[in-house]
């Protein structure tokens, strides 16, 4: 996969994980606990897409032009290779002619046995037309030397290679080498002496300047400023370089030698040079003229990177400022944008609040079709609804008590009865009969209600149901509606309110002159049946079950033993760790063969309170 398409993915790559999040933070609602939460979130949303929008295409367009400039910089280094293969290839090859025409006119010396200062004389004649050729030598058929100019010892094991082919009838060109006489780095070129298709007799050898060559060739390869031209033979030793002191310098370990050499193919790479600063390599092969050649030479141009891309800083300037815009002009729709949708929903907002302190008297003036003018349609639909159930509840709930009512308007409650264990509390008030005699009846209505307000809150405290009133007396259960097993606690809780609400109101008696009451509280826990109890035509949601009349039983029980709380065991055994509770002799009930036991509440014990 090309750099080009590797950034423009990873970018690509980077914006989906942004907008998934971004869409994450949005279903999470997170920006809803700010006021301005819609506008952030329109803002969030339009300049992300703009900015994902302009850094794909962006990071494309400038990896794109990027990959032009390498493209150029490779075409260039091409051409270099070529003009330098061709070139050495023509230098190579008018040598070889030039040896292979030179050998055949020193045949008849050789075959003569001339003396070796004629042939020398001879060869330096010739090389003197030529400064490329350093040295020529001339060898017989046994591989002796027979020019004074062979002997100087360099490179031997390349000589005798050399030799060999050539003494085969072969032409050999070896690897560059370093010339200790010279001070250059030399190729030697050897081809068989013999005159056109006669015995060979001997090998004329000659000494070509490479170095030179490559370096005179390489000296106005100049690519942008700063970047010049390498030559690495096979060895990854340079052969041709700017800098002269650096000829024969091992650059293998190179990133960029080391990658040329894994590939036959033209490519950059971006490492760093023998100075540790950070460049642009590119590279390409060229043919290596040695006949036992290893590997081809590599051709290196080595750049400031920053230095290339500077045509492309006036680029990536115009795409900031035209991002820049784009992202104004975004802030600008978005907030016109948000005020269009924030304004309608801020207004049914306030109206929404309206309806929950319970004012129902407005209506919400959002006309249209869109989703602002049909909610704003269903809140003033529901406004309605909710002022006719308000005015049924109002009346119903006079009649019936509160829970049932509201679940009966809720559609909770099904007509007949279903088996549930509950607590039902009893309580009445003692000797009522004796002191109602001596009020008059609106005077005993009027008590009465004072008096049921306090019990009947006490009793809804405790999430308790109120089943009826009994004349001076009032029925109520608790878990008749939920499946919470903690109904007896709550029904004690209920009883001690309702004795510390009683002292309230004899508090306020004794001030007015009048006379304490006293009330007596049963409750007993049972399994009852809780439903609608009655005709077709009147129903009541009431208890039904043996456990009503043993609650009814224990609240009389305390006219006779003078106390007001009485509680059953089943009730006991489920309040006994946070209630204190005295045991009261076993006594029978009225219409209840075997004797009850039961207990007086006292009060909440001292651990419950922490």
């Amino acid at each position: 996969m090309t750099s080009l398409a590797i950034n423009v993915t990873l970018t690509a790559l980077g914006w989906l994980v942004l907008a998934g999040g971004f869409v994450f933070v949005l279903r999470a609602r997170w920006l809803a606990r700010f006021r301005a939460g819609f506008l952030v979130s329109m803002l969030v949303a339009m300049m992300g897409v703009a900015l994902m929008s302009a850094s794909v295409v962006g990071v494309w367009g400038f990896e794109a032009a990027k990959r032009l400039l390498r493209q150029e910089l490779e075409v260039e280094l091409q051409d270099v290779g070529g003009i330098v293969k061709d070139q050495i290839g023509r230098d190579l090859s008018g040598f070889s002619s030039g040896l292979d025409g030179l050998g055949a006119s020193l045949v008849p010396l050789v075959e003569s046995h001339a003396p070796m200062t004629e042939l020398q004389n001879r060869l330096e004649a010739i090389r003197s037309f030529n400064p490329r050729f350093l040295q020529l030598a001339v060898f017989d058929l046994d591989a002796r030397p027979l020019t004074a100019a062979a002997q100087d010892g360099e490179r031997e094991d390349a000589s005798r290679v050399a030799i060999a082919f050539s003494l085969d009838g072969k032409p050999f060109i070896s690897e560059p080498f370093y010339s200790r006489s010279h001070k250059h780095r030399v190729v030697l070129v050897a081809l068989p002496l013999r005159a056109g298709n006669g015995p060979v007799r001997g090998v004329i050898a000659g000494w070509y300047d490479l170095e030179s060559q490559l370096m005179a060739l390489l000296a106005n390869a100049r690519f942008n400023q700063s970047g010049y031209a390498v030559m690495v033979d096979a060895d990854g030793r340079i052969l041709a370089h700017p800098d002269p002191t650096r000829v024969g310098e091992d650059v293998s370990a190179y990133p960029a030698v080391q990658q040329a050499r894994q590939t036959e193919q033209a490519g950059w790479i971006s490492a760093v040079n023998a100075k540790h600063q950070l460049r642009l390599f590119s590279f390409r092969h060229v043919p290596n003229p040695a006949t036992l050649a290893k590997q081809s030479w590599i051709l290196l141009t080595e750049i400031d990177e920053g230095e290339q891309l500077a045509l492309l800083r006036s680029l990536r300037l115009e795409l900031a400022v035209g991002v820049a815009i784009v992202l104004v002009a975004c802030l600008i729709v978005a907030q016109q944008v948000s005020r269009s949708i924030q304004e309608p929903l801020e207004t049914l907002g306030a109206f929404a609040r309206r309806i929950g302190t319970g004012d129902l008297t407005g209506s919400a003036a959002l006309a249209g079709r869109d989703v602002v003018g049909e909610l704003a349609s269903s809140l003033n639909s529901m406004t309605a609804g909710l002022q006719e159930r308000d005015r049924v509840k109002e009346v119903f709930g006079r009649y019936v008590a509160t829970q049932v009512s509201s679940k009966i308007l809720d559609g909770q409650v099904n007509l007949g009865g279903e088996s549930r264990r509950v607590t039902i509390l009893f309580s009445d008030i003692r000797s009522f009969t004796s002191m109602s005699e001596q009020m008059s009846p609106a005077q005993v209505v009027t008590f009465l209600n004072d008096y049921f307000s306090e019990m009947v809150d006490a009793v809804f405290e405790q999430n308790g149901m109120l089943d009826k009133f009994m004349g001076d007396g009032l029925m109520a259960v608790f878990g008749a509606f939920e499946d919470a097993v903690d109904h007896p606690r709550r029904a004690v809780l209920a009883a001690l309110r309702m004795q510390a609400l009683l002292a309230k109101i004899n508090g306020e008696r004794a001030m007015s002159g009048k006379p304490a009451i006293a009330i007596g509280i049963g409750i007993h826990s049972d399994e009852v049946v809780v439903g609608n109890i009655g005709s077709r035509k009147r129903l009541e949601f009431t208890v039904v079950g043996d456990g009503v009349n043993v609650s009814s039983r224990l609240q009389a029980l305390n006219k006779e033993f003078g106390t007001t709380i009485l509680v059953s065991e089943t009730t006991h055994e489920a309040i006994k760790d946070e209630f204190e509770c005295r045991q009261m002799p076993e006594t029978p009930l009225r219409g209840k063969r075997k004797e009850l036991r039961f207990y007086e509440v006292l009060s909440l014990k001292a651990a419950a309170h922490s």
